[in-house]
């Protein structure tokens, strides 16, 4: 039965059997929809387009307390907040238009969690360093020979922290994303995508990299919280949007096999994998895009069960999704 009332969409879970952790159960609409569910805070007639900033500032703190909670409890993917929609058979259809996208994502996240890096510095301080290193040099320059010296230096010194940074901790990560920075004073807001079971290993690498650098320079780190940096918040693609993409990036006709599908893969990823392409920006970018393409067409797959072929035909493809 479709429940009538606004409702704020914060996350959608994988397979959300039994209770909903810590969370107020009266407080929140769980939505399923095959092997997924959202989640939905009710809006009990409050119209959302007159919220006050008051009412704005409180559903965005239980926007993030839930998806936190539920972080720790299950495979999640975080909505953009303040997407709103009418009854839950508006989230039904919105679940089973992008299903597929939706398990893709989940799958990318799976036994993971984002950490924020944040690094900062006085700048004031690292320049009377740069300066106590040039000495003569910098004496002997006009006033704008010596800002030019300092100016460059100073950036150079800033990739090189940076660098050093990243050198650390992505060998720990399975991706990394830049944010941009808060503040003049931030070298770098740089998210990780982090396996739970290395969380551990990279709380001691922050530990080390705040005991080694220098007294200018801030560590400051967030996490775990869910992978807002790793997947997408609004999910504007349809299943069969997403899947016919897929199969154009993996060169595959309408119709496919299983082992068809893994023998493109493998294929493709090996001529565009990093290793081989190593000063290569575009072909690294190509290989991410390969990789997500398999993971779509997987899920479509697995999602229909073992068969000769599988249909990438349009209608074949939205026959399957519709909400019964």
């Amino acid at each position: 039965m479709s429940q009538k009332g606004a409702q704020l969409i914060c996350c959608v879970l994988e397979k959300p059997e039994g209770a909903l952790s810590s969370c107020k159960k009266d407080q929140l609409a769980v939505i399923p929809y095959r092997d997924v569910a959202a989640v939905a805070g009710k809006l009990r007639g409050q119209s959302w387009e007159k919220i006050s900033k008051e009412e704005f500032n409180s559903w965005l703190t239980w926007y993030q307390n839930v998806n936190i909670d539920l972080l720790q409890h299950y495979t999640m993917i975080p909505l953009r907040f303040g997407n709103v929609v009418q009854d839950t058979e508006s989230i039904k259809d919105f679940l089973s238009r992008t299903y597929l996208h939706l398990k893709s994502a989940l799958n990318r996240v799976r036994g993971k969690a984002e950490f924020v890096v944040q690094l900062s510095w006085d700048l004031k301080a690292v320049l009377q360093e740069i300066a106590q290193g040039w000495g003569k040099k910098l004496d002997s320059s006009t006033p704008v020979e010596s800002g030019k010296i300092l100016f460059e230096a100073a950036e150079e010194k800033r990739k090189l922290l940076i660098n050093a940074m990243h050198d650390r901790l992505f060998p720990l990560s399975v991706d990394f994303a830049e944010g941009k920075p808060t503040d003049g004073r931030m070298l770098t807001n740089r998210s990780y995508l982090i396996e739970r079971e290395k969380e551990s290993l990279f709380d001691e690498a922050m530990e080390k990299l705040g005991r080694e650098n220098k007294a200018y320079l801030t560590f400051r780190y967030i996490g775990p919280i869910p992978a807002y940096s790793f997947v997408p918040l609004e999910f504007d693609k349809g299943n069969f949007d997403l899947i016919n993409e897929a199969r154009k990036i993996l060169r595959l006709p309408q119709k496919s096999s299983l082992e068809t599908i893994k023998a493109n893969y493998r294929k493709l990823s090996l001529e565009y994998h990093p290793d081989r392409n190593p000063d290569h920006q575009a072909m690294e970018e190509h290989f991410k895009k390969i990789t997500q393409a398999y993971d779509v067409l997987k899920s479509y797959c697995y999602s229909l069960g073992e068969a000769a072929q599988y249909s990438f035909i349009r209608e074949d493809v939205e026959s399957i999704f519709i909400v019964k």
